[in-house]
C-alpha cells in the first residue's frame, strides 16, 4: 500500500509515541511477511536551507553538494512511521542500528526538489535476535539520485537460529589487506550530540547527556552513529573530493558507540595500486584487463578505499566503512 504524505510528524511527538510502543509478535521468529505492507511517499516543496547549513557545519563538509547523509536525516521520521504501525512486530526502545548503506547515483543539489519513498526491504536471523531493513528512495524529476537501506536490530533470545560463529565478522583485519594512507584524531565533545539532534531533528535522549542517558542504560551520552559516519565521509571528500560527484556506494558497519565527551581516531584505507597483485585481483577496483577490454584508460579504474573509526583511548572500534565508485 503506497501512501502519500503532505507533511511529516514532528520528532517529540514520534519519539513518545516509539517510547510506549510494545512487541506484537505474533509467531516465532517473525518473518518478513510479519512487516507492515507499506510505502511512504513524501515530495517536500524544498529542503530547509538552516537545516543543510547546520547539518554540513556540525559534520564538516566542504562540497557545495547535499552530504550524501543528509537525505538519510530527512527521511529518518519516515523510518519512524514505518515501525509505528500497529502490526509492526518489535518494540521501538533497545533496536540497534547496526548497518547503514548509500548508493548516490549522482551529486543532488540543495536547491532541487526530492521525492522520498521509504519500505521495508528484509528481515533475517541474526546471531542476537532479528534484523530487519528499511529502504529509502529519492528521485529528482523521476531521476533516481539516491538510495540508503538502513539495518537494525532486534535482540532477543527467544528466536536464535544462529550462533555467533555462522555471523558475518566485521572486518577486524582491515589493515593487512589495505595499507593505512592517512590518519587524524577528532576530539568528540559533550555538546557534540545535542549539536547533531539541531542539525539532524534526532533528540534521542541517548545523545544528548549524561543524564538523559543514563535513563536508558548508558553512563555517558552517545555520539550518535549517523554522525560518525557523516564525519567520516567528509574527511573522504576533502582527501579525494573526486569520488564524490562521480556514482558511489557507500556502507558502514556500527560496532560500539562513542561515549561523549572522547577522543577517536579516524583512519583511511585503499588498496596499493602499485602492486600488481593489488590491481589484478582486489575485486573492489577492477582488474586492468577488463578496464582496458572497455577501451579506458586505467586512469579510470574504479576507486575503492575504507575507513574506521576508533577509540584513541582503549582503540575500541565504533565503526568500520567503505566507499567505492560503481
Amino acid at each position: 500500500m503506497k501512501t502519500p504524505l503532505t507533511t511529516l510528524p514532528r520528532f517529540a511527538s514520534l519519539m513518545f509515541r516509539a517510547a510506549l510502543k510494545r512487541d506484537n509478535i505474533t509467531q516465532l521468529p517473525p518473518t518478513f511477511d510479519d512487516l507492515p505492507k507499506l510505502s511512504l511517499s513524501f515530495a517536500p516543496t524544498h529542503l530547509l536551507d538552516s537545516s543543510i547549513k547546520q547539518f554540513h557545519a556540525v559534520t564538516r563538509w566542504q562540497s557545495d553538494h547535499l552530504h550524501p547523509c543528509y537525505l538519510h536525516v530527512v527521511s529518518f521520521p519516515m523510518h519512524l512511521m514505518l515501525m509505528l504501525q500497529k502490526d509492526f512486530p518489535f518494540a521501538l526502545l533497545g533496536l540497534v542500528h547496526i548497518n547503514n548503506e548509500i548508493t548516490q547515483y549522482r551529486p543532488v543539489r540543495v536547491s532541487e526538489a526530492c521525492v522520498f519513498r521509504c519500505y521495508f526491504k528484509e528481515m533475517k536471523p541474526h546471531a542476537k535476535g532479528i534484523v530487519f531493513s528499511i529502504a529509502t528512495d529519492v528521485h529528482v524529476n523521476g531521476e533516481l539520485c539516491w538510495s540508503s537501506v538502513s539495518s537494525n536490530l532486534y535482540r532477543s533470545t527467544k528466536f536464535n537460529p544462529l550462533n555467533k560463529e555462522s555471523t558475518p565478522a566485521n572486518e577486524a583485519s582491515i589493515g593487512l589487506k589495505w595499507g593505512v594512507q592517512s590518519q587524524q584524531m577528532w576530539q568528540l565533545n559533550s555538546g557534540l550530540g545535542r549539536d547533531y539532534a539541531r542539525a539532524s531533528g534526532d533528540f534521542n535522549p541517548i545523545h544528548l547527556s549524561k543524564l538523559s542517558a543514563r535513563l536508558f542504560g548508558f553512563k555517558h551520552a552517545i555520539a550518535h552513529g549517523m554522525w560518525s559516519k557523516s564525519r567520516c565521509l567528509s574527511a573522504l571528500e576533502q582527501i579525494t573530493p573526486d569520488l564524490f560527484v562521480q556514482p558511489f556506494n557507500t556502507q558502514v558497519q556500527f560496532i560500539k558507540p562513542a561515549m561523549l565527551p572522547s577522543r577517536v581516531v579516524f583512519s583511511q584505507y585503499e588498496a596499493d595500486h602499485s602492486k600488481a597483485d593489488d590491481v589484478g585481483t582486489n575485486k573492489d577496483v577492477g582488474t586492468i584487463e577488463e578496464v582496458n577490454k572497455k577501451g579506458v584508460s586505467n586512469n579510470t579504474l574504479k576507486r575503492a578505499m575504507k575507513f574506521s573509526l576508533k577509540s584513541q583511548t582503549t582503540g575500541a572500534p565504533h565503526l568500520t566503512g567503505e566507499v567505492q565508485s560503481i
